[in-house]
């Protein structure tokens, strides 16, 4: 009932041309480096976004002090309590815009990374998809060629 002659199931030459197709070792390191390549660059991408936003941050933490002193001076010259609770609502919600600003600033620079970067990964993998069809395509057409 079952035959065990391997040969007559598959051929190995062909076989091993597939294979042969499949493990081009050329192309599977050119692949290979261009992922490596691809998440090089945004590795990078992502370091300078954290750079730039750190770097806001510590703006943002020395225009508050030094705002903060301002605000001091400033209330410290009210003249009654109306004046300073003015004084006092005038300077917060300019303190809030601000923050609120900086906050922005940062966000939308980190949606911009991500989206770079996800374009960059998109692009890599349709790379990999196409490389992997092709030599899926070369490996059925040489296994179509040989059996004729």
């Amino acid at each position: 009932m079952f035959n065990n002659d391997f040969t007559k199931l598959f051929d190995p030459q062909q076989a091993a041309k597939q294979w042969q197709n499949m493990l081009n070792m050329q192309q599977t390191m050119q692949s290979s480096q261009q992922g490596m390549e691809t998440m090089k660059q945004v590795s990078q991408l992502w370091a300078s976004t954290l750079s730039t936003c750190t770097e806001k941050q510590m703006q943002y933490c020395q225009t508050s002090m030094e705002d903060c002193l301002q605000a001091v001076k400033e209330l410290s010259a009210a003249k009654g309590m109306d004046e300073y609770v003015q004084k006092q609502a005038k300077l917060s919600q300019t303190y809030a815009e601000k923050a609120q600003s900086t906050a922005q600033e940062m966000a939308s620079q980190w949606q911009q990374t991500q989206t770079q970067c996800t374009e960059m990964l998109s692009k890599q993998m349709m790379q990999g998809m196409e490389w992997s069809k092709n030599a899926t395509t070369a490996t059925s057409s040489s296994t179509t060629t040989s059996s004729k």
